[in-house]
């Protein structure tokens, strides 16, 4: 679909210089776009890449002065927050969400005692187990498996071979992407006897309203109450969340992090890649855990917390400043040590003195 440079000031309520009949047939990014597209530069400091853009329509921020800036495309709009207003229009360029028809496929196996909701999409294989209740407009695409008794709400999506063990909830707008696992045994073990001994886990996962779950994530069960995914947040792939872990709403876990068994997080929480929760640590609400951090005791809320073992970013970075001036102080130190070896000797060599002066300690 094309939209012209005048309609797409319209809709974003933008102030449009240049060619109010400039089209774009398709969104691209400003470093590597091309004529025909509509692109955005979501920060003053950017406005180099215009120089060299070749996208028809640029969404600037309000701070830009068209009149200065040097652009060899067809139309400017000046808007309020250009990355948003950019966000919004891609679905007029491309349509890529949309709802398949309701259908059960023919090679699905479902139990005669699920309940599945009749404009729901159930792919290709797709194995759903006794007692499942299954609401409006989800889609459950290839190879899903879903355990006994869980339930999905609205609108919820599975996307293909990832599998929601038994006794699951998840609710109205849940996106599980490709081989993640929800719902699998804590790794619990009692070590007696000489041997390992598994730990039972009759608990359950509960994802809330809105959140999403990245490609090969896991969410463990708990040992006998729910595990917990608070409403609206983002988990990203290849991320370890632990049996009785109760993440709260609107956190944001990024690839590769690993939170231990009975990890509590507060509200709008951030973690980044890497990061490393020990069991039973409680992180307060709003703080930052950032890249590769190790986080071994609570976090106070709204702190943000850096380095192995975690501490406030602003006490860590001056650690990190002093070990980058180490081979330095190494050289002095050495040095130091040479002068004092040889005041010394020549304290030993005055034959006048009663004693020796000892500037430090034998070996």
């Amino acid at each position: 679909m094309s939209l012209t440079a005048a309609k797409i000031a319209e809709f974003v309520s933008g102030i449009l210089h240049g060619n109010p009949d400039a089209t774009a047939d398709d969104v691209s990014a400003i470093s590597s776009s091309k004529s025909g597209t509509l692109s955005f530069l979501g920060d003053a400091r950017e406005l180099h890449k215009l120089t060299n853009t070749s996208a028809s329509i640029v969404l600037i921020p309000e701070e830009c002065d068209p009149g200065k800036l040097q652009f060899s495309g067809e139309a400017l709009i000046v808007t309020a927050d250009p990355f948003t207003q950019f966000i919004s229009l891609i679905p007029h360029f491309r349509n890529t969400t949309t709802q398949p028809a309701p259908q059960i496929h023919p090679s699905a196996i479902i139990d005669p005692t699920a309940s599945i909701s009749h404009d729901a999409y159930i792919g290709p294989h797709v194995s759903i187990a006794a007692g499942c209740r299954i609401g409006a407009r989800c889609q459950i695409h290839a190879n899903v498996v879903i355990g006994e008794n869980s339930t999905l709400g609205e609108d919820v999506k599975l996307y293909p071979n990832s599998v929601l063990y038994g006794n699951c909830e998840l609710q109205d707008r849940v996106i599980i992407h490709a081989g993640a696992v929800i719902g699998a045994d804590g790794f619990g073990y009692q070590f007696r006897e000489g041997a390992f001994h598994k730990i039972e886990h009759y608990g359950s996962v509960i994802l809330e309203q809105d959140v999403e779950i990245g490609s090969c994530t896991t969410v463990d069960r708990g040992m006998f109450e729910p595990t917990v995914v608070g409403r609206g947040s983002k988990i990203d792939n290849h991320v370890m969340i632990a049996h009785n872990c109760r993440i709260g709403q609107h956190n944001v876990i990024v690839s590769q992090v690993g939170m231990a068994g009975s990890v509590t997080t507060g509200n709008y929480c951030r973690f980044g890649g890497q990061v490393g929760i020990a069991d039973h640590v409680t992180i307060g609400e709003g703080a930052s855990i950032m890249a590769q951090a190790g986080v071994f005791r609570d976090v106070e809320l709204g702190q943000t917390m850096l380095g192995a073992p975690a501490l406030p970013k602003e006490q860590q970075a001056k650690i990190m400043m002093a070990q980058t001036k180490l081979p330095e102080m190494r050289q002095t130190l050495r040095k130091l040590q040479k002068e004092m070896d040889a005041v010394q000797k020549k304290l030993d060599q005055q034959t006048d003195s009663p004693e020796s002066i000892k500037l430090r300690p034998a070996a």
